[in-house]
């Protein structure tokens, strides 16, 4: 339920630093998501970054690990995402497979938008039909978008929640890793409920970052079936960001390792880079990217 944007997906919930609250100021659910929410879309203005995203069905191996029992598929992508609009609170990414080669050139733009009342506006780019092609959003019996290259992320995951999408509730406060933490429920409202599979998403937040470090996802019966962790917390270009996150999907015991490889924040991204033509145009994006592979971290 709590989604990221593409790139924040890829960065693995790359967070800046956020000003605590003076002692003694109790802070709602809806506050907390607030400063979030703020910190999520304030963290960079552009950001590129290189993944691996590695999938396979598992296995139980005791104390909560987790083992392949197949060889897993594996996919590197590379991502450039700009903040876009007069207060930079939505987004425009892009991502594209790096291997395996036989899927090199396939890509993914992403319009990000956080009006409630506008849609995202997701397009898919296949290079062996050399059609780019709308993908539709939650809501149609399609598992939120469908499989994000054909990872256990849905498309859905990789966009960031609109606050007034979904209402809070602030369970309980605990420790996680170390990190003192809020526990807080999101549920839908009525009308995003009808476009998501999620019925409820119960979110740990590290309160010194305001960095979600687990969430647990339930579907629309009411049964826990996928959980995120991020893990491996780094600072790089003053970005927070986790270098190891796992989607876990219980109801089919598939799971997805997304490692950062590469991150850089901040840079001079063009314009150009996030919009159609990069789709398409290979010898027109790897020029801008050559450039900016040279900031990696």
């Amino acid at each position: 339920m709590m989604k990221y944007s593409i790139a924040t997906t890829m960065r693995a919930a790359a967070l800046a630093l956020l000003t605590i609250p003076p002692a003694g100021h109790a802070m709602s659910a809806a506050e907390i998501m607030k400063n979030v929410d703020d910190v999520n879309r304030k963290a960079s203005t552009t950001a590129i970054v290189k993944v691996q995203l590695s999938t396979c069905r598992y296995v139980a191996s005791g104390a909560g690990a987790a083992t392949c029992k197949e060889t897993p598929r594996v996919t590197v992508l590379e991502v450039g995402e700009k903040k876009w609009g007069p207060e930079k609170k939505d987004s425009r990414a892009i991502a594209l497979v790096l291997q395996p080669v036989t899927d090199k050139g396939v890509g993914m733009l992403t319009y990000e938008y956080t009006d409630t009342d506008r849609e995202n506006d997701v397009l898919m780019y296949l290079p062996a039909l050399e059609k780019v092609r709308r993908v539709v959003s939650g809501g149609d019996g399609n598992e939120d978008g469908g499989s994000f290259f054909g990872s256990e992320f849905f498309v859905d995951d990789t966009q960031l929640k609109k606050l007034n999408d979904y209402s809070y509730t602030l369970v309980s406060e605990d420790v996680l890793d170390g990190h003192a933490v809020w526990i807080i429920d999101a549920v839908p409202t009525e009308k995003r409920a009808a476009k998501t599979q999620y019925s409820k998403s119960r979110m740990w937040i590290d309160k010194e970052r305001m960095l979600i470090l687990r969430e647990d996802i339930y579907n629309r019966a009411g049964l826990f079936y996928r959980q995120r962790l991020n893990r491996d917390l780094a600072l790089v270009d003053n970005v927070w960001l986790a270098r190891q996150q796992t989607m876990n999907n219980l109801s089919t015991n598939r799971m997805t390792v997304l490692r950062n490889i590469s991150a850089a924040y901040n840079k001079d991204v063009p314009d150009e880079l996030v919009t159609e033509r990069s789709l398409t145009d290979a010898t027109f994006r790897e020029r801008t990217l050559a450039t900016l592979r040279s900031n990696y971290k």
